[in-house]
């Protein structure tokens, strides 16, 4: 007889009960791993120890555009670099003219991507106004430029041999 009286009143009390449901899919907000951000650095040959650089990036064709963007994260950066020893390394990377890191070490140090994750400092070191920046470019639908500073022990034998890449990667969060 309990059981039967426990039943009815569960029965009872369910339609009072408020549940949030889902009305539209545009009440889901899902994850969105962006591609990659990627500026390549070529250097030039001759007798200089230092470069420069800038690429500029539209991040809306990095994601789908049937999405409308609520929030982004920077998961990771990395700085690699291609081409045979040149000595010590340092520079700094810029994101819209506000550093987003700076890196030291040996050129082939960097042949194998450094993760600004995995990398203890003094490696890599990463400016968190850099970072908020990038945030803010991606859910702004702003331009992101990319620039980059440094210095090398021995200047490039060749043009078109050595690189610097940096890339960063952003996971984006929005809804249809």
């Amino acid at each position: 007889m309990n059981k039967k009286l426990l039943a009815l009143l569960v029965i009872a009390v369910l339609p009072l009960m408020a549940f949030d449901c889902i009305t539209s899919f545009s009440d889901v907000t899902i994850s969105l791993n962006l591609q990659p951000f990627n500026a390549t650095y070529p250097l030039n040959d001759g007798s200089h120890t230092t470069y420069t650089g800038s690429v500029v990036i539209d991040p809306t064709t990095l994601f789908d555009q049937s999405y409308t963007l609520t929030g982004a994260s920077v998961y990771d950066i990395t700085v690699a670099t291609k081409g045979p020893t040149l000595g010590n390394a340092a520079g700094t990377v810029t994101v819209n003219g506000i550093t987003l890191l700076t890196y030291i070490g040996d050129w082939t140090y960097f042949n194998t991507p450094r993760s600004l994750l995995t990398t203890n400092p003094p490696a890599m070191t990463r400016n968190p106004a850099g970072v908020n920046e990038l945030i803010n470019s991606v859910t702004g639908h702003r331009k992101v430029t990319f620039a980059v500073n440094g210095t090398i022990g021995t200047p490039p034998a060749a043009q078109g041999v050595d690189f610097l890449i940096v890339s960063a990667y952003v996971q984006a969060y929005g809804h249809k």
